[in-house]
């Protein structure tokens, strides 16, 4: 494109008049001439605002923090910056609810952890710093040692045995020097250990520590490091909230308020040994994961509740009332193919007709019925209202019964059943079981809030998505000298 610049001097009216009335016969010339010098500044103004143009609009999809201080003409005030924009996404889960109202502090409580899941005959303890034992609510030492390797605890009429020492009267308490130092089969653990004595000649271990440093262990024991962060921080919360409640609802002669399996929350302690080697049962991410969400716990109504969480959903959560009497309103179910990726959203198993026969019979004798020949196991509608759960008639040559999901997954505990979310399909010889999920599949979803962590979910809006109507509290726990 051909520009011509016009000078000041040619646009200057005076200097045109003179111009023509000393030149009166190149009028026409000298006017095409200014025509086309016209022409040409507005072609000038016409691609200055084409570009601009072209280049605002590709600054705004661009969303830049702030446009630049650009002016058209040289006199024109410059154009105010842009407020930047906000980034739409998609829509957020509902965050939990945070309490406004400050919380007095306390001191932050113990947390007692069974590491049996019965009673055993004798079990194997080391300590790798100077210990003293003493009885469980007494100052009183019964005696004083230095670190020993493997020791086997055994129990006797008159009480337990710590390796070939006299009976000690049940219960003792092994206290460290420093901690962790206390091995149990294996594991070695925070805290204090108690020993007790249970039935005849069992032998029972306790773990006693502060709830914080069980729950760093319980983050890394019941959620991959690899998790993402948001993720680790629900559960934290969530694994709190369950030992607290717990321990509220513990019955007052209990030993203790959990257990160290999944049958309450998994616990592996701060290291332990397998297969040869030496594992971690916490890291220093998991402590930072406790440290960040110190004290956060969910409520309802102003009281803390019973939050369940499984692994896998496999598609929606179950509603908390058809699975445990305890249930609060939070436990609802939700959709969830959050959890997708993970290997148990859907599950198949194959149980032969003799071995399904043989894990019956037990439960027929248990109902009063003698087995026979088992004839099949077919599915049936659940007499509840909008069960989630499926219920299942087991025929034999001569009766007939009802039995749930969750109890046929318990008697067939071992053959490959994940979840109680589960159809069977005769096959002749085989009986052919197709599921869904891992756990229970009530509460948070662990590889569901993975997924939503990755959406970019935060531990709060994962927490409210699973349990809709909750509110995050957070005790405070007074500083320890």
């Amino acid at each position: 494109m051909r520009c011509v610049v016009l000078s000041w001097h040619h646009l200057e009216p005076v200097a045109l008049f003179h111009g023509l009335m000393a030149h009166p016969k190149r009028f026409t010339r000298w006017e095409r001439e200014l025509s086309r010098q016209t022409i040409s500044v507005w072609c000038l103004i016409l691609c200055t605002a084409v570009l601009w143009g072209a280049w605002l609009l590709q600054a705004t999809v661009e969303r830049p923090t702030a446009l630049p201080d650009l002016r058209l003409w040289p006199f024109q005030s410059p154009r105010a910056a842009a407020a930047p924009q906000p980034v739409k996404s998609a829509p957020l889960a509902k965050s939990v609810p945070t309490a406004s109202a400050s919380l007095p502090a306390e001191k932050m409580p113990f947390i007692r952890v069974g590491l049996l899941s019965e009673p055993v005959r004798s079990l194997t303890i080391e300590v790798s710093e100077a210990f003293v034992v003493r009885r469980v609510g007494s100052e009183k030492v019964l005696f004083r040692a230095g670190r020993i390797g493997p020791t086997t605890i055994t129990a006797s009429a008159s009480g337990l045995c710590i390796g070939k020492r006299e009976p000690l009267a049940s219960p003792v308490e092994i206290v460290s020097a420093k901690s962790p130092a206390v091995w149990v089969e294996g594991h070695q653990y925070r805290g204090t250990v108690r020993l007790y004595r249970q039935g005849v000649g069992g032998v029972m271990a306790v773990n006693v520590l502060p709830l914080e440093d069980y729950l760093a262990s319980v983050i890394d024991s019941e959620m991959p490091v690899a998790f993402p962060l948001e993720a680790r921080k629900a559960q934290a919360i969530v694994a709190r909230t369950y030992a607290l409640y717990q321990q509220q609802i513990a019955e007052r002669a209990a030993i203790a308020d959990l257990s160290a399996s999944t049958r309450s929350q998994k616990y592996l302690g701060y290291q332990y040994r397998e297969g040869g080697r030496l594992l971690a049962g916490e890291s220093e991410a998991g402590r930072q994961i406790a440290a960040a969400t110190r004290g956060a716990v969910c409520h309802y109504r102003g009281k803390i509740f019973c939050t369940y969480y499984c692994a896998v959903c496999g598609g929606s959560t179950v509603p908390g009332t058809e699975v445990f009497s305890d249930a609060a309103p939070p436990l609802k179910s939700v959709k969830c193919d959050f959890c997708r990726d993970a290997r148990l959203y859907r599950w198949t198993a194959e149980i032969s007709r003799a071995d399904m026969q043989k894990e019956l019979e037990p439960w027929f004798r248990e109902k009063g019925w003698k087995p026979g020949t088992l004839k099949t196991v077919s599915q049936t509608r659940s007499n509840a209202k909008r069960s989630t759960l499926p219920e299942f008639d087991v025929r034999s040559e001569k009766q007939s019964m009802r039995i749930t999901g969750s109890e046929l997954r318990q008697i067939l505990a071992g053959r490959g059943l994940y979840s109680p979310r589960f159809t069977i399909t005769d096959k002749g010889p085989v009986f052919e079981i197709s599921g869904r999920g891992h756990g229970h599949g009530v509460g948070l979803c662990q590889w569901g809030a993975r997924g939503l962590a990755l959406e970019g979910r935060t531990s709060e809006q994962i927490l409210g998505y699973y349990y809709p109507g909750s509110v995050l509290v957070t005790r405070v726990w007074k500083a320890t000298k």
